[in-house]
């Protein structure tokens, strides 16, 4: 009987080794290698190509516009999301089945699919961006030039803040209704009662809000594929798109997979300070429940 656990387990521990476990361990193993993606030559070098890595200026290029994209990213995601959480939690609000479904059908694209609306939304000669802002007065802007940063940061936004929305409104509804009937009869005022009650009944689902959403915009590509290809001048050539240069355009799958491998550290770095700022007693708290 103790065993029946475990044999229901397996085929969805094997899943997970299969396409998690295994793949983090083969990269750390291909980037002690130099090797080419299509080439059969295969040189052990050790921690070589790491030390390449700490020499290299386009790698701490990458690292600076990842904290940018992330840091813009994650931010107005989570307030974003917080916000229409929010006011989809609001019981009279009119209309509130279309409003849910607006702001959740851009999340049922595909990456590709909403980097290619954004690509013709700041199209410089036909985009409904410039158009809009022509009307206002305003010169014609080559969005994906002069404003690349801000506009994969907003278009990476418009995709993914769906996914804090639904996360904390699924979190609001089990609030239970009793404490703000107890606020109200005290005489809290509606901003109150967020602060006192919403919010601190949130920081569970808001640390593992924070952790994905980081996770995902950390580990992001296509967006930033399509729209700029890291350009200009690399001022959004985040560390994915980077990793995908070296080990596919240019071929050099060790320094490529050493790439990964940095990712995949800074990911655990990231989660483990998140666990450290929200503190132990958030996982404590929801491990009792």
């Amino acid at each position: 009987m103790k065993k029946t656990p475990i044999l229901l387990m397996l085929p969805a521990l094997l899943i997970l080794a299969a396409f998690s476990i295994y793949p983090v361990f083969n990269a750390f193993r291909l980037s002690l290698f130099d090797m080419g993606l299509l080439q059969r030559e295969v040189t052990f070098v050790g921690l070589k190509n790491y030390s390449v890595l700490l020499s290299d200026p386009l790698f701490y290029n990458s690292l600076k516009a990842t904290l940018l994209f992330a840091g813009g990213s994650v931010a107005i995601q989570y307030f974003l999301g917080l916000f229409l959480a929010t006011l989809l939690s609001t019981q009279d609000l009119k209309g509130i089945r279309f409003f849910r479904s607006s702001f959740i059908l851009p999340y049922t694209l595909s990456e590709l699919v909403v980097a290619l609306v954004w690509l013709h939304i700041y199209d410089s000669n036909f985009g409904v961006l410039n158009g809009f802002v022509n009307a206002l007065g305003v010169p014609v802007q080559r969005w994906l030039f002069d404003w690349a940063m801000p506009a994969v940061i907003v278009a990476n936004c418009w995709w993914g803040s769906t996914f804090s929305m639904l996360l904390l409104e699924s979190a609001m509804k089990g609030i239970p209704a009793e404490l703000y009937e107890a606020a109200k009869v005290d005489g809290a005022s509606g901003l109150q009662q967020f602060f006192k009650i919403t919010l601190p009944s949130l920081h569970y689902v808001s640390m593992l809000n924070l952790i994905m959403i980081t996770l995902l915009t950390i580990n992001a590509f296509g967006i930033v594929f399509v729209l700029t290809f890291g350009g200009p001048q690399n001022a959004t050539d985040v560390i994915g798109m980077y990793m995908w240069r070296n080990a596919f355009r240019f071929m050099d799958l060790g320094y490529g997979a050493t790439l990964a491998v940095v990712i995949f550290i800074f990911n655990i770095i990231i989660t483990l300070l998140y666990i450290r700022v929200f503190g132990k007693e958030t996982l404590k708290g929801s491990v009792s429940k």
